[in-house]
C-alpha cells in the first residue's frame, strides 16, 4: 500500500521545488492562519510514509493555516479502531487513512463517516471515482508485479500468467499473505480479463492457487518485508505494492516492475461526529491540490489522483507512478465494494487453505 521512499535526491527536490512555488503563487485558501492554535490528529499508516506525509500536507498546512497536525499510527486495518473511538465518543483521530474497501466496511451496516463537504467544482480535476462525498483518495498504488532483471536476463516475465509459469520462469517467488489482490492475480494468471474480474471466482482462484502453492518461497506480510526480500534476492519475482517495489529498485536492487494487475487508493476519512469536524475538513480539502500532491507522489512512488500534479513532476517522476495514463490503463480497479462484503469469509477460507 502507501510507503514513502524516494525517487533520485535530484528529481526529490525539483518536485517539492515546483510544488513549493506552485503553494507560493496560489491563493486558493481562504481565511488564513484563521484558525490558529488549534489542533487535529491523523491517523495514517506510520512507517516510513509518516515523514512524507508531513513534509507533502501535514507542515503546509500546519504553516498555512496555524492548524496544528498531529499525527498517529494506526493499524494496518484500522476499520475496528474507527468503530470503536465513534462508537465510544472518544475522538482520538479526526481524520483517518483509509482505503476504498473500508470505506464500504465503514458506512454499511452503520454510517461512521462525516461529509466531507467539499464543493463540486472543487473535485473537477481528481480521476473519478477518487472523490466522493465521506473519502478523499490522494494515494494510488499499484499491485503488480516485480522480478530480478538478473534472474531473468533474456526473456522476462511480462503477465501473471508467466509467473505461474514454473517452467519458462523458473525461480524463488513471493506472494502476499492474504487473499486481497492475491485472488485476482490468481484469476488473471488463468485468463480472467481484468475488466471480467468482479465478482470474483473464489473456487476458481482457489484452484489456481492450489498450482503454485508449493512454489512459493516467501509469503510475505508486510511491505516492508516485500521491499527486503526484493532487495536481498531472496525471491526473484514477486507480487509487490509500486512504492516497495520501486523502493528496492532505487535502493539497487536489480529489480524492474510490470505494471499488469491491480490498483487501489488510500484516502482520508473523517469520524463522524468529531468536534474538529471544520477543522478536519479544511485539511482534507488542502490535500487536493494538486501540487502538494505532487510533492507526496515525488517521495513515495505513488500515484496522485489530482490530474493536475502530473504538470509539477518531471517525465521521469510520472513514469513510475501508477495513476499516470501510461500505466493506469494497463491496471484494473480492485473492487472495494466487492471486498468490503466478502472480507471476512474470504480471509477465513485462505487462513484455512494456508494451512493445507
Amino acid at each position: 500500500m502507501s510507503d514513502a521512499k524516494s525517487f533520485s535526491r535530484r528529481n526529490v527536490i525539483k518536485g517539492a521545488g515546483v510544488a513549493t512555488a506552485g503553494v507560493a503563487l496560489s491563493s486558493m485558501w481562504s481565511g488564513n492562519r484563521a484558525f490558529g492554535a488549534e489542533t487535529i490528529t491523523v491517523a495514517d499508516v506510520g512507517g516510513s510514509v509518516g515523514p512524507t506525509l508531513r513534509k507533502a500536507f501535514y507542515d503546509p498546512f500546519e504553516k498555512e493555516t496555524g492548524i496544528k497536525v498531529i499525527s498517529v499510527a494506526h493499524d494496518s486495518d484500522p476499520v475496528t479502531q474507527f468503530k470503536l473511538l465513534v462508537d465510544a465518543k472518544t475522538y482520538i483521530w479526526d481524520v483517518s487513512m483509509v482505503t476504498q474497501d473500508h470505506v464500504a466496511r465503514l458506512t454499511s451496516p452503520k454510517n461512521y463517516l462525516a461529509d466531507l463537504n467539499i464543493p463540486a467544482g472543487k473535485g473537477q480535476d481528481v480521476l473519478p471515482g477518487m472523490l466522493k462525498s465521506n473519502w478523499l483518495g490522494f494515494s494510488v498504488f499499484g499491485i503488480i508485479m516485480a522480478y530480478n532483471t538478473k534472474t531473468y536476463a533474456g526473456k522476462t516475465p511480462a503477465t501473471w500468467a508467466d509467473y505461474w509459469d514454473t517452467k519458462q520462469f523458473p525461480g524463488r517467488r513471493g506472494l502476499y499473505k492474504s487473499p486481497w489482490g492475491t485472488l485476482e492475480m490468481a484469476l488473471l494468471a488463468d485468463g480472467v480479463a481484468g475488466k471480467d474480474l468482479y465478482p470474483l471466482d473464489v473456487d476458481r482462484a482457489f484452484k489456481k492457487l492450489d498450482q503454485i502453492r508449493d512454489d512459493v518461497s516467501v509469503w510475505w506480510s508486510a511491505g516492508a518485508q516485500n521491499t527486503q526480500i526484493l532487495q536481498s534476492g531472496e525471491v526473484d519475482i514477486a507480487d509487490t505494492w509500486t512504492s516497495r517495489g520501486y523502493a528496492a529498485k532505487v535502493s539497487g536492487a536489480p529489480v524492474n516492475m510490470v505494471f499488469q494487475g491491480l490498483y487501489s487508493v488510500d484516502g482520508w476519512s473523517i469520524p463522524v461526529g468529531t468536534p474538529k469536524l471544520d477543522l478536519a475538513r479544511k485539511f482534507v480539502e488542502f490535500c487536493m491540490r494538486p501540487e502538494q500532491q505532487a510533492v507526496y507522489s515525488s517521495l513515495s512512488a505513488n500515484g496522485p489522483s489530482n490530474k493536475r500534479a502530473f504538470e509539477f513532476m518531471t517525465p521521469e517522476q510520472a513514469a513510475v507512478l501508477p495513476s499516470s495514463p501510461d500505466n493506469l490503463k494497463h491496471l484494473t480497479e480492485l473492487d472495494s465494494t466487492w471486498w468490503g462484503s466478502n472480507y471476512d469469509a474470504v480471509v477465513a477460507r485462505f487462513q484455512e487453505w494456508m494451512l493445507g
